[in-house]
């Protein structure tokens, strides 16, 4: 048996035809019919019943450990891939599109001074994207807010990001604003939550789910006046005192305020973000690997 028996005979199943099975193959239908036909003789079973729509019991059996070998066998194409990429030097790292304008040049620099032979590629996206490729195996290590799923990902908190509440200057839940020393912004107490319409990301994002988690545990019910996937646009109607919304302390995302608006800090240890390193729970771990991830903890501690 080889790899070739399990895909052209998952490949009729899936297809649902031997003809759209040799077109998806790029085989012909008569080779295809004639490689099942060698194979039937060679185990010396049938795989479909006479209608050749319907598997045999044997057929069944003979496809459910098909799909299982396939899968293995792209499992194994994709850990021997990281080892090539491993003992090359060579390590895939993706970012969101705020973390890099923060991050990916102090990171770039760090990483290159940690080790002259390795080579790191940054690629940027979405953190839903990211996640995908991590467990596609397109990337090696991604780093993101905490995904409300750690399935299938093993993840290191890098630090704790708290969370900004921008209100508009005239506010009423400003005359409640107070100064604690050191601190960069002015504070406002938690009740002040349950005082306020929101323009919020959607329900996926991590800062969303940070902020529905707090709301609950302090059983107030949010009025949540737009959902809106764009920061500058959720800004802007802030601005405009349409609401309130939530930013990280980074200076790039308040600038969209402009001077009609303003940051607090909420009296709220709950309301922050785990910024992680996440990687694959099934890819094999090694030192240099390791020592990336530290790399990059100890870089960013330090900003």
């Amino acid at each position: 048996m080889n790899i070739k028996d399990f895909t052209y005979i998952t490949a009729i199943v899936d297809c649902g035809s031997y003809s759209k099975a040799a077109e998806a193959l790029y085989i012909s239908q008569p080779s295809l019919s004639a490689y099942i036909r060698n194979l039937e003789k060679q185990l010396d079973i049938r795989f479909f019943e006479n209608d050749r729509s319907h598997l045999t019991p044997a057929g069944e059996i003979y496809v459910s450990y098909a799909r299982k070998i396939i899968a293995l066998d792209r499992q194994l194409s994709d850990e021997l891939a990281r080892v090539k990429r491993a003992d090359s030097g060579k390590i895939r790292i993706g970012i969101t599109p705020g973390r890099s304008d923060q991050y990916l040049d102090i990171l770039y620099d760090a990483l290159n001074t940690h080790d002259a032979s390795l080579e790191a590629e940054f690629c940027v996206d979405t953190s839903e994207q990211l996640v995908k490729d991590v467990l596609g195996g397109r990337l090696d290590l991604i780093l993101i807010n905490a995904p409300q799923s750690t399935q299938g990902l093993t993840c290191r908190t890098v630090f704790t990001d708290h969370l900004l509440l921008a209100v508009s200057n005239d506010n009423p839940v400003t005359k409640h604003a107070y100064s604690v020393p050191g601190s960069s912004f002015l504070h406002l107490p938690a009740e002040v939550l349950g005082e306020l319409s929101y323009v919020l990301f959607p329900k996926n994002r991590s800062m969303r789910q940070t902020f529905d988690a707090v709301c609950e545990h302090l059983k107030i019910h949010p009025d949540i006046v737009q959902e809106i996937p764009s920061l500058r646009s959720a800004c802007r109607l802030v601005s405009r005192g349409v609401g309130a919304t939530l930013l990280f302390d980074i200076p790039e995302e308040m600038r969209y305020l402009g001077d009609n608006a303003s940051c607090y800090y909420v009296d709220l240890e709950e309301l922050g973000v785990d910024f992680v390193a996440a990687y694959d729970k099934n890819r094999p771990v090694s030192r240099s690997f390791r020592a990336v991830i530290q790399t990059i903890c100890d870089e960013l501690e330090r900003e």
